[in-house]
């Protein structure tokens, strides 16, 4: 009965070392939600000011060729009436002062069209480029919003995840303390499940620092497959030579747990 008691324990332990975990998980994800939210937001305003940053009506000239053909036929009809005078033999003169005064006003009435069209292109240019700026700023604007936006709901999705986790682990902590009594329990099962694990050299180094008497010289004294050998009274032994944090990652262990919650308690 002990046996199933602990397996169950151990159950309910991994459940909630899994769901802490996929917590942190969660909460890094959205972090990274995040950043690459932040990247494509940037990207996505460099190509839209790259659209707006283009005043198309500076690039607008003004129509030279209607005023030139005017030019062309003040001058030819001018020319054809001083001719004309002049073959009448009789008023030539003050003809030709009447021609030329005629074309000096047409001449200044292109000039003053002329110069009307730039004014109004000038007027066009201008007001693109206010429009244009208007549209920059609202785009800078709309720029800052959704970055504090999305910047805000990440962080408040990875805070709520930070939060599930470090919940996590205090109920985790918390079911370890309860499962502190079952140590001493079904001794076969333990040392049956502590006997198919395995630590990485960063993972002895931690344990053996987590010591009554820390080791710094990189070496462990923990064979997890010498551990499965031992009889009763030897594993006895080997459990009081460990601190209460050595044997809190010991049996807080996803494989022990894992191992744990496959044995049957009814064959140990």
């Amino acid at each position: 009965m002990a046996a199933a008691t602990t397996v169950i324990a151990g159950i309910g332990l991994a459940v909630t070392a899994g769901t802490t975990a996929a917590s942190f998980a969660q909460a890094a994800k959205q972090r990274k939600l995040m950043e690459q939210a932040n990247i494509d937001a940037e990207k996505a305003m460099a190509e839209a000011r790259k659209k707006i940053d283009v005043n198309y009506f500076d690039q607008l000239p003004i129509q030279k060729e209607p005023y030139e053909l005017q030019r062309e036929a003040l001058l030819s009809s001018g020319a054809q009436a001083i001719e004309a005078a002049r073959e009448t033999e009789r008023g030539g003169g003050a003809a030709a002062g009447r021609v030329q005064m005629a074309q000096n006003e047409a001449q200044a009435g292109i000039r003053t069209a002329q110069g009307e069209e730039l004014s109004d292109l000038a007027k066009l240019r201008t007001t693109e480029d206010s429009r244009l700026r208007d549209i920059e700023v609202q785009l800078d604007l709309e720029e800052v919003a959704g970055a504090q936006q999305a910047a805000s709901d990440a962080q408040r999705a990875a805070a709520q995840a930070t939060q599930a986790g470090f919940a996590g682990l205090t109920s985790l902590g918390s079911q370890a303390v309860d499962m502190a009594p079952l140590y001493g329990q079904d001794l076969g099962a333990q040392q049956q499940s502590l006997s198919g694990m395995q630590f990485s050299p960063e993972e002895f180094a931690k344990f053996e620092s987590l010591g009554k008497t820390p080791r710094t010289d990189g070496f462990s004294s923990l064979d997890f497959e010498q551990v499965g050998g031992m009889s009763k009274s030897q594993y006895k032994e080997f459990l009081k030579t460990l601190s209460p944090a050595q044997k809190q990652m010991l049996f807080t262990n996803p494989q022990y747990l894992q191992a744990m919650s496959t044995i049957n308690p009814f064959a140990i």
